[in-house]
């Protein structure tokens, strides 16, 4: 649902539409994808530690405790560019640190997709959501024949076209308010149920 034109600018949109944007200095379009859906934290990179205090005499080692919670997460993302993807898409945040070593690799990093769709995501191209990466061969690497960022309105969205597990579409509904878009989606819902 996107605000703005009339209801006659809604249309069938040919592969999968997802409302996120793709992250800064990275691949804005990849052909061929090789895509991994997970649902991993990847925001190691600053000290976290809940419900527990550490005691240290000097700054310098806060700076090592930091840089080993650093080297840990290059240790995992180099895990996660291993596995041979183009495409990075997870279920919670990317901090910077995994973003920028993801922009290095050429890997477009998509993060806080919501988790229907990252279900609907995996089962189009079909991959499986992953959590732990020790083990590429038992991984299953999600597939498409092209990811691209377009714009619909004001919005940005990323497009998955020629998903590998069949065909997808999506449906986009435009509206000049958000009650009128809401009363289409019930109206498209009902004569989808009759279906």
């Amino acid at each position: 649902k996107k605000p703005g034109g009339s209801m006659r600018d809604s249309y069938l949109e040919e592969g999968f539409l997802m409302d996120k944007e793709i992250g800064v200095g990275q691949p804005k379009r990849i052909k061929n994808a090789k895509i991994m859906v997970a649902n991993t934290s990847m925001d190691t990179d600053k000290v976290k530690i809940f419900g527990s205090r550490v005691r240290v005499d000097s700054m310098a080692k806060v700076a090592a405790i930091e840089e080993a919670e650093k080297n840990k997460m290059r240790a995992k993302c180099e895990k996660i560019v291993a596995h041979g993807i183009n495409c990075f898409v997870n279920r919670q945040l990317i901090y910077n640190l995994p973003e920028q070593i993801f922009a290095e690799n050429g890997v477009m990093a998509i993060e806080h997709a919501d988790f229907v769709g990252v279900e609907r995501l995996a089962a189009v191209t079909g991959g499986e959501i992953c959590s732990t990466f020790d083990h590429p061969e038992l991984v299953t690497l999600g597939e498409c024949d092209l990811i691209e960022e377009i714009m619909i309105g004001e919005d940005r969205l990323i497009r998955f076209s020629g998903c590998k597990a069949g065909d997808a579409c999506s449906v986009v509904l435009r509206g000049a308010s958000t009650h009128l878009l809401d009363e289409a989606e019930r109206s498209l819902h009902d004569a989808l149920c009759v279906l």
